[in-house]
């Protein structure tokens, strides 16, 4: 049975993609100068967002003069625009008087009740995400952190929605987007109702997930690199493997133990077209990306005999679309 989630803050935002943009960074603290983890900062103008870490510390990639609100429970919410100035030290002053029976009170749009949701099975114990109750050697998990994590999500409208009181977590298997309401309720968004969602992980690194069915019509896909000329995703493919250990006293086979076993595929698509799978093996990238023959050249040279993993792939994805 579909519920409609309470009314949560949706920013309106428009797209421009590719105008020149800076790096801020800074801290969020209070008036008594404790530092306010976990706050939301958001350029109202332009499709982009970013939380404090646990220290109150933030970066965030904007536009020139760019209209930033800072939003964190407990605490009016803050604005303030961008200019040349590279370090920011935010100050949240008093009690969030905008918050009234949980929803945002905002200079921004509040149409959040559109999102329809079913009640999850999860259980929320201490934060963490309780996989399964019939053996505790399972290894692996079917979801995509160990416990839950702030995020927002991109509706249908194109709006970014937040909400202090939620966290998030993706189920691997199912495909689904998953939210815990005050460590108390677990629902399930549904799919329809929302076009992509990011996700922040314990470093407070961001992580984008959209839907590409050309590459896969029943997960979303995380956004390793997204530029004008290539992207580059990572589909999670996780598979659960039951326990089938057996012995005949003399010899044994297989795992006594359930596990989900998870598999990286990447893909490249160039100039808007048809995704090509991606080997993390040298190959495989001259190949894909044979017409940026010689920058690819160049950076390989420059990177040596590092690792071919992921971060790679993103170093290199950025450095052609440059």
């Amino acid at each position: 049975m579909k519920k409609p989630i309470v009314t949560i803050l949706a920013v309106i935002a428009s797209v421009n993609l590719f105008a020149q943009s800076q790096n801020i960074r800074g801290i969020v603290s209070d008036q008594q100068g404790e530092h306010v983890p976990f706050a939301f900062l958001v350029d109202v103008d332009h499709k982009v967002a970013t939380y404090s870490d646990s220290t109150g510390v933030f970066n965030l990639e904007v536009q020139p003069s760019s209209k930033i609100l800072v939003l964190a429970g407990g605490h009016k919410e803050y604005t303030f625009t961008t200019d040349q100035q590279k370090s920011y030290n935010i100050v949240l002053q008093g009690k969030n008087e905008a918050i009234a029976g949980g929803k945002l009170n905002t200079k921004v749009t509040n149409n959040f009740d559109t999102f329809s949701t079913h009640a999850g099975a999860l259980n929320t114990q201490a934060g963490n995400i309780s996989v399964t109750n019939h053996q505790d050697a399972t290894q692996g998990s079917r979801y995509l952190y160990d416990s839950w994590v702030h995020g927002y999500v991109i509706s249908a409208a194109d709006s970014i929605v937040q909400n202090t009181h939620y966290l998030f977590n993706y189920d691997k298997i199912s495909g689904n987007l998953m939210v815990n309401k005050d460590n108390n309720t677990v629902l399930q968004i549904d799919g329809n109702s929302f076009k992509s969602f990011v996700l922040f992980d314990k470093q407070v690194n961001n992580h984008a997930f959209v839907k590409v069915p050309a590459i896969t019509p029943q997960r979303y896909v995380e956004v390793i690199v997204d530029g004008p000329k290539y992207k580059i995703y990572k589909d999670v493919a996780t598979k659960f493997h039951k326990a089938d250990f057996s012995t005949n006293g003399i010899a044994s086979t297989g795992n006594n133990y359930d596990e989900y076993i998870d598999q990286n595929f990447y893909y490249v698509v160039k100039d808007g077209g048809q995704p090509v799978k991606l080997q993390l093996k040298k190959k495989s990238l001259k190949e894909a990306f044979a017409a940026d023959s010689d920058k690819l050249n160049k950076f390989m040279a420059a990177a040596g005999s590092d690792d071919i993993d992921e971060n790679y792939l993103k170093q290199l994805g950025d450095n052609l679309n440059k």
